[in-house]
C-alpha cells in the first residue's frame, strides 16, 4: 500500500512538473483553436477535447482527465477483483504508463478517450447499461477509435453465448450521442471520417512500420508492459475476458493498421488500461516489473525535459517538441521586428503548417491561417481572414521550410527582408524562425 502511495505521488510530481515547466505543445495548441470555435466536430477527431478547454483550459483538461482516470482504473479494479489493495495497485501501475502520463500532461483527445474507456470498461463491467451507454458515448464524441469498445463487447457476447437486453440500451445510448458528430461530417463531406480512414490505412505500411509500431509500444506503452500486456490477453483469467479482449483489441486494431500505413505510438494506449488491471492480480514480480520499467521510462524522458546531459547530434526532438515556441510571442509586438510597421494594420499571420499556426496564435495572439505546402487542416474549413487595402500579413516558418508562397505574395506588391526568431533551452539552440513582413495588398 505504502508502495503504491508513493508510486502515484511520483507520478503526479512528474505530470505537474511537465505540465507547468514546459511549452504548449504544438498539437495541444491546435486544439485550443478549435476551442475557440466549438462545432460538433473538426476535420481530425470528435469535439469532445475542444469542448474541454474551453470550460477548463488547456493544463486543466489533461491534469483532471488524467487524475480521473488513474482514479476510474482504481474503481474498476476493486470491482473486478473486489480487493481495495489490488485496486491500488491497478491505479499506481497505471499512474506510471507513459502514455498515460503524456495524456495527463498534454491536452489531446486521448486525454478524455482514456478517461471515458475506463468508465465504460467498469459500467460493462458492473453492467450498468444507462451508464456504459453514456460513458461509450462521451468516449465516441472523444475520438473515433471508441467504436472499438463496441467490437471488444460483442466478443465477450459471443464469448458468453449472451447478450443481455440492457446492452441495446447502452448502443442505443452511445449512437444517439454520436449522431451530431455524423450530421456534422454530412454537412461537410464525410471529412473526419475520410481522414482518418486515410490516415489509418491509405498510406504505405510494410515491415519497417509494423516494427516502429512495436518500438513505439515498447516505449509509450512500457518495455514490460507491452509484452506482458499480449500475454494476458491470451492466457489471463477466463472471467476476465471483457478486459482481455479490451487490451488485445486495440493493439491488434492498430498493429493491423500499422502494418498498412506508418502510425502513431499513441494510436492503442487504450489497451493498457485493461492490462494494468490484469497485472494488478499477477504475481508481484511482475507488477513490480511493470512499474519500475514505466516509471524509468517516464523519469528518464523527464529528466532530460528539464536537465538535458545527452547531447542528439541532429534535433532532440523532446527539446524541440517541449520548449522554446514561447518566443512566437515577439509576433505580437511585429513593430519591433519591422521598423515603421503599425501593428494595427497587421491582419493575420501565415504558416506553413496547421502546427505553427497555432502556436503563433497561442502565444502571440494574433489571426492566423495557413497557406502552402500545408497538408489540408481544420484552418481550410474555417473561412481565410478577410483582407482590406492598407492591411498587412507575415509569413513565418521553421529553419529549413518554405519562404512566403506565390499564392501570397502575388495579392502584395512588397515584401520584406527575412527576419530571424531564435530560441533555445540550457544552451541548445532549438528553434530558428524567419519572419516576412508582405504590404501593399492588390484591389
Amino acid at each position: 500500500m505504502k508502495a503504491c502511495l508513493a508510486l502515484l505521488g511520483v507520478a503526479m510530481v512528474a505530470r505537474l512538473a511537465l505540465s507547468l515547466g514546459t511549452d504548449v505543445y504544438f498539437d495541444t495548441a491546435y486544439y485550443w483553436q478549435w476551442a475557440r470555435h466549438l462545432a460538433w466536430g473538426y476535420y481530425d477527431h470528435p469535439p469532445m477535447v475542444a469542448w474541454l478547454i474551453a470550460a477548463l483550459g488547456l493544463r486543466g483538461t489533461a491534469l483532471l482527465c488524467g487524475a480521473g482516470t488513474v482514479a476510474a482504473v482504481w474503481g474498476l479494479a476493486r470491482d473486478v477483483y473486489g480487493n481495495r489493495e489490488v485496486a491500488w495497485r491497478a491505479a499506481a501501475l497505471w499512474s506510471v504508463v507513459p502514455a498515460g502520463v503524456v495524456a495527463g500532461v498534454w491536452a489531446t483527445p486521448d486525454s478524455p478517450l482514456l478517461l471515458f474507456w475506463t468508465l465504460a470498461l467498469w459500467a460493462l463491467w458492473r453492467e450498468r447499461w444507462v451508464w456504459a451507454g453514456l460513458a461509450c458515448g462521451l468516449a465516441l464524441l472523444s475520438k473515433y477509435p471508441a467504436v472499438l469498445l463496441g467490437l471488444v463487447f460483442l466478443a465477450t457476447a459471443a464469448r458468453a453465448r449472451r447478450l443481455p437486453w440492457g446492452a441495446w440500451l447502452t448502443g442505443a445510448l452511445a449512437l444517439l450521442c454520436f449522431v451530431p458528430v455524423v450530421l456534422w461530417n454530412a454537412r461537410h463531406e464525410w471529412v473526419g471520417f475520410l481522414f482518418q480512414l486515410r490516415h489509418g490505412f491509405g498510406g504505405r505500411g510494410g515491415w519497417a512500420s509494423f516494427g516502429q509500431y512495436l518500438a513505439g509500444q515498447l516505449a509509450l506503452g512500457g518495455p514490460v508492459l507491452f509484452p506482458v500486456a499480449l500475454v494476458y490477453a491470451v492466457r489471463g483469467p477466463r472471467e476476465q475476458f471483457l478486459l482481455r479482449m479490451a487490451a488485445a483489441v486495440p493493439l491488434l486494431f492498430f498493429g493491423y493498421a500499422a502494418a498498412r500505413t506508418p502510425g502513431e505510438a499513441n494510436w492503442p494506449a487504450a489497451a493498457y488500461v485493461a492490462a494494468c488491471v490484469g497485472v494488478a492480480g499477477m504475481r508481484p514480480v511482475w507488477q513490480r516489473a511493470v512499474a519500475v520499467s514505466g516509471l524509468a521510462v517516464v523519469l528518464a524522458v523527464g529528466s532530460h525535459v528539464f536537465f538535458p546531459v545527452l547531447r542528439v547530434e541532429q534535433r532532440d526532438t523532446v527539446l524541440w517538441r517541449t520548449h522554446g515556441w514561447s518566443v512566437l510571442r515577439e509576433l505580437a509586438t511585429p513593430e519591433r521586428l519591422f521598423p515603421g510597421l503599425e501593428a494595427r494594420n497587421v491582419a493575420a499571420i501565415y504558416a506553413p503548417d496547421y502546427q505553427l499556426a497555432s502556436q503563433v496564435a497561442y502565444y502571440a495572439g494574433a489571426v492566423t491561417h495557413t497557406g502552402p505546402p500545408a497538408r489540408f487542416s481544420q484552418y481550410d474549413l474555417w473561412p481565410p481572414p478577410a483582407l482590406t487595402p492598407g492591411q498587412e500579413v507575415l509569413w513565418v516558418m521553421e529553419e529549413g521550410g518554405p519562404g512566403p508562397p506565390d499564392e501570397l505574395t502575388d495579392r502584395f506588391t512588397a515584401m520584406s527582408d527575412a527576419v530571424e526568431l531564435v530560441s533555445g533551452y540550457q544552451g541548445r539552440p532549438l528553434h530558428r524562425f524567419w519572419v516576412w513582413r508582405l504590404w501593399g495588398l492588390k484591389h
